[in-house]
């Protein structure tokens, strides 16, 4: 093998590195079940005709090979409740504006910009939850054509090209192209259909999905309601999860053995001296009385050693 060969092999473990890295951003979301004893309990007060504005920001830093880099991309969203009944509502989501930073590196920043004024319908229960994408099938053809534009384009961009073919790949079912599509929209109800009380932490034990595939890990959640302004109806839920650093090490050197087989070369696979997180955190305010979402924010840490990321969805009410 020459050098130029090694060259591209290097830069393919890399780039599917790199997508094991970013891509997760879109598959992890749902609080377990908490303690029904409680103060309060978020659910939405909606009626049909109600036509809600909101701005989403999603901030990624990125660090690799010593360099870093930062992008901001700005959304700007409303969402019309057009059904209400015994059952739940029906809910219309449309992105109306986007403001994309040069170079996004996030895939779903970029697909979501390709949709701009597409009609994104989804069901949720009578207390908020979502429960189902009512008009996937045409959202799955319009997806994919903004894929196959993506694809097309970065044909200069190897591990950017990488990525826009992976989405392509996973985009075979309703649950992948929900995971694609609505990472934003259900963080929006992530605290909905739940009581919560002050002075209690919930601890939970859940699955954190792989970084790298295979089987999910342990992980442990804890909710917390940190205030309570019942005079202004609004309230503070605050959530963390977290991932042992052991599981984390044992994951990456499986994976890198495995790229570096598949290449034919050799990788140093010894972490034992890094310190690699794999951390989510969230923070909603919310005004409980209407079932708003005032501010929100949505921060995923992902430290690899040799492939840093971190990751903030932003929420703020803009009626």
């Amino acid at each position: 093998m020459d050098h130029s060969d090694n060259q591209r092999n290097q830069m393919k473990i890399k780039s599917l590195l790199f997508f094991a890295a970013c891509f997760v951003t879109v598959l992890c979301f749902g609080q377990t079940q908490v303690s029904t004893d409680t103060s309060v309990i978020v659910i939405p007060h909606w009626k049909k005709g109600d036509i809600h504005k909101v701005k989403f920001s999603s901030t990624t830093i990125n660090k690799h090979d010593g360099k870093e880099a930062k992008y901001l991309s700005v959304f700007e969203a409303s969402f019309s409740v057009i059904e209400k009944d015994t059952t739940g509502y029906i809910v219309e989501w449309v992105y109306t504006k986007c403001s994309l930073a040069p170079g996004d590196i996030t895939t779903e920043n970029q697909i979501l910009a390709g949709l701009v004024n597409t009609k994104l319908v989804c069901k949720l229960s009578t207390t908020g939850r979502f429960k189902d994408l009512e008009n996937a099938d045409e959202l799955m053809v319009a997806t994919g054509k903004v894929v196959d534009d993506l694809i097309n384009k970065s044909q200069q961009d190897p591990t950017m090209n990488i990525q826009y073919v992976g989405v392509k790949n996973m985009l075979v079912s309703k649950q992948a192209l929900e995971l694609v599509l609505l990472k934003q929209i259900k963080f929006y109800n992530f605290s909905f259909g739940y009581k919560y009380r002050l002075n209690f932490v919930q601890t939970n034990k859940l699955k954190m999905p792989s970084l790298f595939g295979g089987q999910p890990y342990d992980g442990v959640e804890k909710v917390e309601l940190k205030k309570l302004d019942n005079p202004n109806a609004v309230c503070i839920i605050e959530t963390s999860k977290t991932v042992d650093n052991q599981l984390l090490k044992t994951g990456l050197m499986e994976y890198l053995k495995k790229a570096a087989a598949q290449a034919g070369k050799q990788m140093d696979t010894n972490f034992n001296n890094e310190n690699l997180e794999y951390t989510e955190a969230t923070m909603q305010q919310i005004e409980f009385n209407k079932g708003l979402i005032q501010k929100a924010d949505f921060t995923r840490v992902v430290n690899l050693g040799i492939q840093n990321r971190t990751i903030v969805i932003a929420i703020e009410a803009a009626d």
